[in-house]
């Protein structure tokens, strides 16, 4: 039997190992070091089958989550930052989906990673156009106002006419272009275009709603493109980039005209601007038409999406993500 002083130290030597070992395992997380247990053969695990007395082996994949999929979805954690539970999103952005995402066998944990990535994201988007759009209803205030709008105001809307492709109609039509784009719908989009984040073009270029380009060297070549077509998916440096290059795209083809009027008459009724509203403009946007917004109605009931649309940010500061991730401009 131990003594009273064997057991205290006994149990000393046990706590230092068991802390000890969730240090190195936090450590390797976020230093991108994969520490879980390997199988004998790293893809594969065997199992035994007996079939009428004969002994067959089978092989299947083994299920493991990369370094970045497990730091991500730590680091969401440690900060309390889950859906649908979120009422303030904190302020994180992500530079680009964490490698491995694809290979995740759960469907749902799949979702809900992307989800919280994108979601600050989209937000952050609106809060750009927001500002923009405030300072636009102050300079035509102004002007109603018979108040002179200074040189620095109408060369800004200037060159929003160009950027927005505006040729008359000056601020009025401005706005009806320069508006939010509801939460829900953006999520909705990213998904279906994207495959929940697994497409070869998100991982390769940021590409999270397909949109085309022209000349091999501005973006990634569709595997089925046909012959003589020059058109690629293009390329971003984050998944920011390209939630704006989206917001701007809806915000100012000519495909898309439906969406913002439809978005003009909600909100002169005095309506909330809704993503499914929305949606249902969207025929244009896939050559599917119906179809595809059927799918976008189906992605935003099954996952709830329309619950996100409203929330605000977060007041706090929250740690940072892990820094391989971490998209360091705003």
């Amino acid at each position: 039997m131990m003594t009273s002083a064997e057991t205290g130290n006994y149990r000393k030597i046990a706590l230092a190992s068991l802390v000890g070992a969730v240090s190195l395992l936090y450590i390797g997380i976020f230093a991108g070091i994969d520490i879980s247990p390997v199988p004998t053969s790293p893809d594969t695990e065997t199992s035994v089958e007996v079939i009428d007395d004969a002994v067959v082996k089978k092989t299947k994949p083994a299920y493991r989550r990369g370094p970045e999929v497990i730091a991500l979805g730590q680091y969401f954690k440690s900060i309390g930052y889950r859906l649908p539970d979120v009422t303030e999103v904190p302020r994180v952005y992500i530079k680009r989906v964490p490698k491995g995402l694809g290979e995740l066998a759960s469907v749902d944990e799949r979702k809900q990673l992307f989800l919280r990535i994108m979601l600050p994201l989209s937000m952050r988007v609106n809060e750009e156009i927001i500002v923009r759009r405030e300072r636009l209803m102050a300079i035509q205030a102004k002007g109603i106002s018979g108040i002179p709008v200074n040189a620095n105001d109408q060369q800004w809307v200037e060159q929003l006419m160009k950027r927005y492709r505006v040729t008359d109609g000056g601020i009025t039509a401005l706005l009806e272009r320069i508006d939010i784009i509801p939460t829900s719908l953006m999520l909705a989009q990213s998904a279906e275009e994207s495959g929940w984040g697994t497409s070869r073009f998100v991982r390769k270029g940021n590409a999270l709603f397909g949109q085309w380009a022209w000349g091999d060297d501005e973006g990634i070549v569709p595997e089925d493109r046909a012959d003589g077509k020059t058109h690629v998916i293009k390329a971003f440096a984050s998944l920011m980039d390209s939630v704006r290059a989206y917001a701007r795209n809806i915000n100012s083809h000519p495909a898309y005209q439906v969406l913002r009027e439809k978005r003009a008459e909600l909100r002169a009724d005095g309506q909330l601007v809704t993503g499914w509203d929305l949606a249902s403009t969207l025929t244009k946007y896939s050559e599917r038409g119906e179809e595809y917004v059927d799918s976008l109605h189906a992605i935003m009931r099954v996952n709830d999406l329309t619950d996100l649309d409203g929330l605000a940010f977060a007041a706090d500061d929250v740690p940072p993500p892990p820094k391989v991730l971490a998209f360091l401009e705003d």
